[in-house]
């Protein structure tokens, strides 16, 4: 399997109100992302489905499957304190994940992605391990692999996130980084070679694009390159944070799909 390019669904939200230039909603972004954006899978964001009953999350993964552009991954931006002493916030936790799971299950995500506030300790890291492995027996019954994304403290590290997956432990636990939001590249590089093998999937984050010089944020074939070097084979997320969606997520698309198949 070689590199996937993806869309973050979070790249289209400001179109949906112009729907003569997108997607008139999210319902409409597999549609368009394949159509138009030539992207072949979806990353959504919980907070987009907020509401939704379980008839419409069936349409979204209808749309997804006749436009040949499923959803891959639900990912909940909340930030869960999985390290607490109180039983009430682990309960709260699981059942977030466990609601998280169903939803995800429907659409016909093979993922889902959580971000753990941070542990503080040992003995934090140990409670998180505990509550993790809890969740994990019915993470699997619905064939979902359980992605933690790089938060803050011991979390934000490559060996702090990566060394709680491994407590964990099973192979349907891994890690979603995202590369692109610091503006250190050597230090985001290095990040991406520590956890790719660990990553279920992956974000590029994407910003403007100026006449010659480019791609303003990160040099988004570094990436790439570092991701063949380490053996990554799964996709690879748009996601775009700048306020032209319609070209520059298109020129991404092309920069990074040439570094794909550089040899």
């Amino acid at each position: 399997m070689t590199l996937l390019l993806t869309l973050s669904t979070s790249s289209l939200v400001g179109l949906f109100d112009e729907p003569e230039k997108g997607p008139d909603s999210l319902l409409d972004a597999p549609r368009f992302a394949m159509e138009h954006l030539q992207l072949r899978g979806l990353y959504l964001e919980a907070s987009s489905l907020s509401g939704w009953s379980i008839r419409e999350l069936d349409r979204l993964r209808d749309r997804a499957d006749k436009a040949g552009c499923p959803c891959l991954v639900l990912a909940d931006e909340e930030l869960l304190d999985l390290s607490s002493m109180d039983p009430e916030v682990d309960q709260q936790s699981a059942g977030r994940i466990e609601r998280l799971a169903v939803a995800a299950n429907r659409l016909g995500c093979n993922s889902i992605a959580i971000r753990c506030a941070d542990v503080g300790s040992e003995e934090g890291m140990e409670r998180a391990t505990s509550v993790l492995r809890g969740m994990m027996a019915s993470i699997e019954r619905l064939e979902l692999n359980l992605l933690l994304r790089p938060t803050t403290g011991l979390l934000g590290t490559p060996d702090g996130i990566t060394d709680l997956v491994k407590r964990v432990g099973g192979f349907r636990i891994g890690v979603l980084p995202t590369y692109g939001v610091g503006s250190d590249v050597e230090q985001e590089i290095e990040h991406l070679r520590k956890l790719a093998p660990y990553a279920g999937a992956m974000i590029f984050q994407v910003q403007s694009y100026r006449g010659k010089t480019g791609h303003k944020g990160i040099n988004l074939t570094s990436g790439i390159e570092t991701l063949k070097k380490v053996g990554y084979a799964s996709t690879v997320a748009i996601e775009y944070v700048g306020k032209d969606p319609l070209k520059d997520v298109d020129k991404a698309r092309e920069e990074l799909q040439a570094a794909i198949e550089a040899e």
